[in-house]
């Protein structure tokens, strides 16, 4: 046997055997495979893998499949709280492919949401945030040239640049222990959406303020689970220790990495004079609104889809059959900021000639006119509300596509919300928690987190679904029925195999009219179990509900 001392540095609690063919592998967590490999990029190929996790705990019931051609076998099985992973290919492989592969079988990812990628030999670990997505690799004998014809993205050390070949249209992403540079933009990559993180960062927080210092290049958190220390990038393990953290407070500076990465996890950081503050202790929506913030950015501005702008485009759709509502809903769906977006409008039964529609769009800034791409279906009023829904998506051309219910409110980073929830989940149909209600009939908004946010759930609010066309088709579809269509698809998710998740609640007020309704929820049901309530429909921006 041989140890692989010159492919990876391992710690202590790591080990790499190899055979010839055969590669195993004994790891303390998941996370730990993906600077491994990154590191085994153009090592000689195996056609076998075995790989030991010490823990591992997966969404109930979730196990992932390895998504790669010329399998003849895999297998998983649970190991005192850790797993198991067998794998085997019928001709030899790259093992950094085949390693790749065991994560995605234990750990939920996209890979439909960004480019392809090649990844070149001896990358540095700044590149583990890739590894999940890793479908094709660069041997050393191969010149970095051939793969730009295959591939969207060649991920290359600063040794490996090939000489720009005019007719390519790939990229080439540079990576170094400094950062990441594409077509001449520098990024600070330095939050893995897999690991850095608000799963579990609950609606309403505990309050709790711990205080960090950094001693040399270390990082170091007084938490209630225990002390952080790190000397580099946060774990999974630290994330979790910092679960019953509101707030960090450190009078020394932290660095981007660090800052990014406990701000992705949910925690509110204040660094530097005494001056700057913390939300009070209490205020339930003044630590939601600091929290979800500081997580939009380090996750918008600091994981690889930022410098490989892989964000997915966006159908908005809108199914409604009554036409009093269509202009506060057109209002809302027009304030959402997401850079590729579509909105599709279907008419159900909705009597209302091609003038009238072209003035609503036009009142609300969409259509011809408008920034936004938009399209009109109309369906009988006798078709049932699912048929409805799913002839409305077939006419949507986003990647993604998102329901929007025509009388609630929407705030403008709605949409983001919803696809960082999806990036950092790996679920295949997404939502928000219902925590902020307006019942008409009683003039109240109440704020009711009855069901936990950041968790994989099998309930999320019907007005905020976001789901993939493809997983929507694999789904079969949005059910035929005439009412509870929401909860029909999550069924049907879930019974394929699908994860649903639900993510926080800010920026969605869901709107009870006492009228017909397609849930059978009397009003009185949202006005028990409150937190708080506001007279009114609260205003706030936050909610997208702000007089104009």
């Amino acid at each position: 046997m041989a140890v692989y001392a010159d492919a990876v540095t391992l710690p202590w609690s790591e080990r790499l055997r190899s055979r010839v063919g055969a590669l195993h592998l004994s790891v303390p967590e998941v996370q730990s495979l993906a600077a491994i490999a990154i590191g085994l990029v153009g090592d000689p190929g195996v056609t076998s893998v075995t790989v030991k996790v010490g823990s591992w705990q997966p969404p109930k019931g979730w196990i992932g499949a390895p998504r790669l051609a010329g399998l003849s076998a895999w297998s998983v099985s649970r190991r005192r709280g850790g797993a198991l992973v067998r794998l085997r290919v019928i001709e030899p492989a790259d093992p950094a492919i085949l390693v790749a592969a065991v994560m995605r079988i234990l750990r939920p990812t996209h890979l439909d949401a960004g480019p392809l990628m090649t990844i070149c030999p001896e990358l540095p670990t700044s590149a583990a945030s890739l590894a999940a997505a890793m479908t094709d690799a660069l041997s050393p004998e191969e010149k970095p040239n051939r793969h730009l014809r295959r591939t969207d993205v060649l991920v290359a050390p600063k040794t490996l640049v090939p000489a720009p070949e005019p007719s390519t249209r790939a990229r080439v992403l540079v990576i170094t222990e400094r950062g990441w540079e594409i077509d001449g933009a520098a990024f600070d990559i330095v939050v893995d959406p897999a690991v850095h993180r608000p799963i579990g960062r609950r609606s309403m927080a505990s309050g709790h303020v711990a205080t960090a210092s950094v001693n040399g290049d270390c990082l170091v958190i007084e938490t209630p689970g225990g002390e952080v220390r790190t000397h580099s990038d946060l774990t999974m393990a630290d994330i979790h220790r910092l679960g019953l953290v509101s707030g960090v407070r450190s009078g020394d500076p932290l660095t981007v990495r660090w800052r990014a990465q406990l701000e992705a996890a949910g925690v509110v950081v204040v660094t530097g004079p005494a001056g700057d503050h913390l939300p009070e202790p209490g205020d339930d929506l003044a630590w939601q609104l600091a929290s979800v913030r500081a997580r939009r950015h380090a996750l918008r501005n600091y994981c690889p889809a930022a410098a490989l702008d892989a964000w997915p485009t966006v159908s908005v759709v809108l199914v409604t059959h009554r036409d009093r509502f269509l202009s506060h809903a057109l209002s809302q769906i027009s304030r959402l900021e997401y850079p590729s977006l579509q909105v599709v409008i279907g008419l159900h039964g909705v009597d209302l000639d091609d003038g009238r529609i072209t003035g609503f769009l036009e009142r609300a800034g969409l259509g011809a006119s408008g920034r936004t791409a938009v399209v009109v279906h109309r369906i009988d009023h006798d078709v049932p509300f699912g048929r409805a829904m799913q002839e409305t998506c077939d006419r949507a051309d986003g990647l993604l596509i998102t329901k929007v219910d025509d009388d609630d409110y929407y705030a403008p980073e709605h949409v983001w919300d919803l696809v960082l929830a999806r990036m950092y989940s790996g679920a295949q149909l997404v939502g928000k928690a219902l925590d902020w209600i307006h019942v008409e009939a009683a003039d109240t908004t109440a704020f009711r987190p009855t069901y936990p946010a950041e968790s994989y759930a099998s309930f999320v609010a019907g007005g905020t679904m976001l789901i993939s066309r493809a997983d929507l088709l694999a789904a079969g579809g949005w059910r035929p029925v005439p009412k509870s269509i929401d909860r029909a698809l999550i069924e049907q998710v879930k019974r394929v195999g699908g994860l649903v998740y639900r993510t926080h609640g800010l920026g969605y007020v869901y709107v009870r009219h006492g009228d017909a309704h397609t849930a059978i929820v009397s009003d009185d049901h949202f006005l028990t179990d409150n937190v708080q309530q506001w007279p009114g429909l609260i205003s706030h921006e936050a909610f997208g509900t702000v007089s104009t």
